[in-house]
């Protein structure tokens, strides 16, 4: 399950860089900040909002344990298809909008999840969209639960400081272009 970053892909985040919000996948070094809040042992659900072409998604699957479900939310079709020759029965892939979080939740019987990890690029999409998109992932969250964001910038910091309770931020050099971490604890 090993993936290699190949030109190839980001000629496709080049090409759709208003759903991807960057034009190289993310770093080793990056995806192990963004995961290292979570308690794979205990995770039942995780969620993973803009899985693009899945760097996040492989490592989330090679440490999360064998009852763990993990759901993906993803709206570009070239992704869509890439992800869906995964194969890891654990493995839920929706060609959905962030916001409907919801409803592919009911759908699979989970009433809350434990991590909502994204990769969504908050500053490229609509204040409204975002404020619901954090609003549903706050809603879908159990107590205590964590959402997990990376960005390039800071200017969503100020969307989820008012909806969760405590807000960690992380940067990350080792990554291109380097990026902020936002651990937010439900």
């Amino acid at each position: 399950m090993r993936a290699r970053f190949k030109f190839s892909d980001s000629f496709k985040l080049i090409k759709n860089i208003k759903t991807t919000g960057t034009i190289t996948p993310s770093s080793k070094n990056l995806v192990r900040r963004l995961l290292a809040p979570i308690d794979f042992e205990r995770a039942g659900c995780i969620v993973e909002l803009g899985p693009g072409s899945g760097v996040v998604t492989r490592s989330l699957l090679k440490r999360m344990h064998k009852d763990c479900v993990l759901v993906c939310l993803e709206v570009n079709n070239d992704f869509v298809n890439q992800l869906a020759r995964v194969k890891d029965s654990r493995l839920r892939v929706y060609n959905a909008c962030a916001s409907s979080i919801r409803q592919i939740l009911n759908e699979l019987g989970f009433e809350k999840v434990d991590y909502v990890v994204s990769s969504l690029p908050l500053a490229l999409i609509d204040d409204e969209i975002v404020q619901n998109i954090l609003v549903e992932v706050d809603s879908n969250l159990k107590e205590g639960g964590r959402f997990l964001q990376y960005q390039y910038s800071l200017a969503n910091y100020g969307d989820v400081k008012p909806i969760f309770r405590d807000v960690k931020l992380k940067f990350t050099l080792r990554n291109m272009p380097p990026a902020f971490v936002y651990d937010c604890i439900k």
